[in-house]
């Protein structure tokens, strides 16, 4: 009898599956450099590779976008270009007829040669970028060598695919199945795999390692893509236990689901808004099917994850508006890029960043380019005319960012005014308090801006100085740190002075636990993934304002994260017993 494995993976999309392993094998071996007798007939039958590759994916790229909208197609397009890349398969065809050499090799060692490059970045945003070259390789090198592609399309649930990656086409094959899920063995959260598999709804592990290419095919394994877990050869024991959180979940989804068109006000008749963040214009019927108030964060630098190049004007403008349209007066607030200056296409020269969290980033980046910079706030101008659009920007630090940042938003409307573009003169701007120096300054900030929005993630990490992804010191991101606790108040306490609104909209405000904390706090809105929205309104419609407050005023004299979590955990049980059930669900599936 098997033993029982445990393995922590990154939660990439939520859900349970409770299935059979189906490994689909994706080889990191080297591939012999064999001789061939006739380069030139090895030349052409490169060639016609290049072209079928390149028409399969551009076919691919069509349906994709009927299917699933211009966000998924970009990431086949993209893929096509790579396919057919002039400079890129001029090369490799010279190294054939100079090396005599099959194709799939020097196919396999160029792709090579530019992972390990971009593998020594320590941006994590540019090695996720690895993917493309990886789906595009494979898809060259099972042509060249016959091999049959498998059927993932034909693979009935309940079944776990488990690889080393899967492409964008492997996660479109596998998503019409019912209790199907993924395990791979990289990837990131930002990675095409997550965002589609959270867009698509297919439960996902990324991340564990070797473990995808030692699975056996037919092994009974569990992905728990709430918190990452991975479970080989689960015991009877464990299988309940899922079983029964499946269930759980079901019926709570089910109770939630009652309160998606309810409003969302406490039992004194306090409303708090309750919005959405979404990372892809795709994600725009689920956040209404959830029942939102609005989208309180659309992350706009998710633009350059579907795209090889910079977004133009018209394909910003494009994006906004469609959300704008379809989300029609309910509130959509807006990000500017919040990508360092490496990750832009077309800044030249050589530039790193020895630490990118602190680096030219953000507004920073924007500000030093208004030529960047302006395309997309006259993009999001022109868009502005069919919804409800509020701008918001990123990482600012002090007050002269903001002054530079209106100025600049001014000569936008002039330039459009001149050029005859319709435009709403009066569009809320705001700003994200992440950084503690704008939390401490927040009294000389809030005048300038419409609305503050808490980038809690950020804040945290700035303020006890914790990288949060770095493992050995997770134990020292504390979310209930009384430094984050007292710059949160201090931010709500200035905006309110001002009559200006705040919302959260980083992992605290997805936290049951936290959000009475925050509502406590004087919050006025919270913004976290839509599967959350009911959970959010059920916590809300169960507590008073007045009892939170109270729980919040007490918690700001505690003096550590362990004392106020316990305190929280102790007073919310007593005085809100009702929501217990859902701060235990949430709890159990959170990202940590």
């Amino acid at each position: 009898m098997n033993k029982e494995e445990i393995f922590s993976g990154i939660p990439a999309s939520p859900g349970i599956i409770i299935g059979e392993a189906r490994l689909l094998s994706r080889s990191s071996g080297t591939i012999a450099p064999i001789n061939v007798s006739d380069p030139q007939a090895e030349a052409a039958v490169f060639q016609n590779t290049v072209v079928q590759v390149k028409r399969s994916l551009e076919k691919t790229a069509a349906t994709v976008l009927q299917k699933h909208g211009a966000d998924f197609a970009r990431i086949f397009d993209a893929q096509a270009m790579i396919a057919g890349d002039e400079v890129w398969n001029k090369n490799i065809e010279a190294r054939i007829l100079k090396e005599g050499l099959c194709a799939e090799y020097i196919y396999d060692d160029e792709a090579r040669k530019v992972i390990t490059q971009l593998s020594e970045s320590k941006d994590s945003y540019l090695k996720e970028r690895i993917q493309d070259i990886q789906a595009v390789t494979a898809r060259f090198i099972g042509l060249l060598k016959g091999e049959k592609q498998t059927a993932l399309q034909d693979i009935k649930g309940p079944t776990v695919v488990v690889s080393r990656f899967l492409s964008p086409g492997d996660i479109l094959a596998i998503s019409s199945a019912k209790k199907i899920g993924f395990a791979t063995g990289v990837g990131g959260p930002t990675s095409h795999a997550a965002l589609m598999a959270k867009s698509l709804g297919v439960p996902a592990v990324l991340g564990i390692g070797e473990l995808a290419e030692r699975i056996p095919s037919g092994a009974e394994i569990i992905i728990d893509g709430y918190s990452g877990t991975f479970i080989l050869h689960p015991t009877a024991a464990t299988i309940k236990k899922y079983r029964e959180l499946k269930a759980s979940e079901i019926r709570l989804m089910r109770q939630l689901e009652e309160l998606k068109d309810q409003p969302a006000v406490t039992k004194d008749d306090n409303e708090i808004n309750v919005l959405a963040n979404i990372e892809l214009p795709t994600e725009v019927p689920k956040v209404l099917a959830a029942g939102a108030m609005g989208i309180g964060l659309y992350r706009t630098e998710y633009l350059f994850l579907t795209k090889a190049d910079f977004p133009t004007f018209e394909e910003q403008y494009e994006a906004y508006s469609g959300i704008l349209r379809r989300m029609g007066e309910k509130p959509v607030v807006i990000r500017t890029f919040d990508l360092g200056g490496d990750k832009f296409p077309g800044i030249t020269g050589a530039y790193t960043e020895a630490n990118p969290f602190l680096g030219w980033r953000a507004i920073r980046f924007c500000l030093d380019r208004p030529e960047v910079f302006k395309v997309q706030l006259k993009a999001l101008l022109k868009a502005s005319v069919f919804g409800n659009l509020s701008i918001m920007i990123p990482m600012i630090s002090n007050y002269e960012e903001i002054i530079a940042t209106k100025k600049i938003l001014e000569e936008c409307k002039e330039e459009l005014r001149a050029a005859n573009v319709k435009f709403k003169e009066k569009i809320p701007f705001g700003i994200m308090i992440e950084v503690p120096s704008a939390a401490i300054i927040s009294e000389h900030l809030a005048p300038e801006v419409d609305f503050f929005s808490i980038g809690t993630n950020d804040l945290i990490q700035y303020t006890v100085a914790v990288d949060r992804d770095h493992e050995l010191l997770a134990k020292l991101y504390q979310s209930f740190h009384p430094s984050v606790l007292a710059l949160i108040k201090a931010s709500v306490k200035a905006a309110h002075r001002y009559h200006r609104k705040v919302s959260v909209c980083g992992e605290m405000a997805a936290d049951p636990l936290a959000a009475v904390l925050l509502i406590g706090l004087g919050v006025d809105e919270l913004s976290s993934g839509f599967r959350m929205t009911g959970i959010l309104k059920k916590v809300i419609r169960s507590i008073t304002h007045t009892g939170a407050r109270r729980i919040a005023d007490h918690a700001l004299w505690l003096k550590s994260h362990g004392e106020v979590e316990a305190y929280l955990k102790k007073e919310v049980s007593r005085v809100f017993p009702e929501i217990i059930p859902v701060i235990e669900f949430s709890r159990r599936n959170s990202h940590g």
